[in-house]
């Protein structure tokens, strides 16, 4: 039993990808960044104030943009343009899809296929936002408001911290 044990566990880290060594700096850099990025999206959330309790699932997407963009600082995926037009594309295509569809699942899908064929066709793939996409039709929020609060607002917030990522890193390495 011991041998298949060892077996089976020296199998599994062959086939597992190495994860990235990363500095103290580094690791610092990131844990405190993505911590404060989504105190300050929940802060300017609570500031605006009228977010329902479905429509706050979207912080969730931000937070995963957040540790993407501390992660792969050097990633197009998470530069700060992409991360604007990506979100205000996904969010403005599952508001469509929340008018259109009556089945969420439905809606899920079609937002899906709309959200990648998008960011196809305008060259800003972020994959998150695809999460975003789905969220949105989840909670069924119909309201394009939300576009402007909290998707581009929160939006705003992570293009922020992507410059400001990368001018950490530019500062420090040299």
């Amino acid at each position: 039993m011991k041998n298949i044990f060892n077996k089976l566990s020296n199998f599994l880290n062959e086939i597992a990808p190495p994860q990235g060594q990363y500095s103290w700096f580094d690791r610092l850099r990131i844990s405190i960044g993505v911590g404060v990025t989504i105190l300050a999206i929940a802060f300017l959330n609570h500031l605006w104030g009228d977010m329902t309790q479905d429509e706050n699932m979207v912080t969730a997407v931000f937070g995963v943009s957040a540790l993407c963009i501390f992660l792969f600082p050097d990633s197009k995926f998470f530069s700060p343009l992409v991360l604007i037009e990506a979100n205000l594309l996904a969010s403005c295509i599952a508001f469509i899809c929340v008018y259109i569809f009556p089945s969420v699942s439905i809606g899920i899908t079609v937002s899906i296929i709309g959200t990648i064929a998008g960011m196809y066709l305008l060259g800003c793939i972020h994959p998150p936002a695809v999460f975003l996409s789905m969220f949105i039709v989840m909670a069924g929020t119909n309201s394009y408001d939300f576009a402007l609060h909290p998707v581009l607002a929160d939006s705003l917030v992570l293009a922020l911290v992507s410059f400001s990522d990368k001018a950490l890193i530019k500062h420090s390495s040299g």
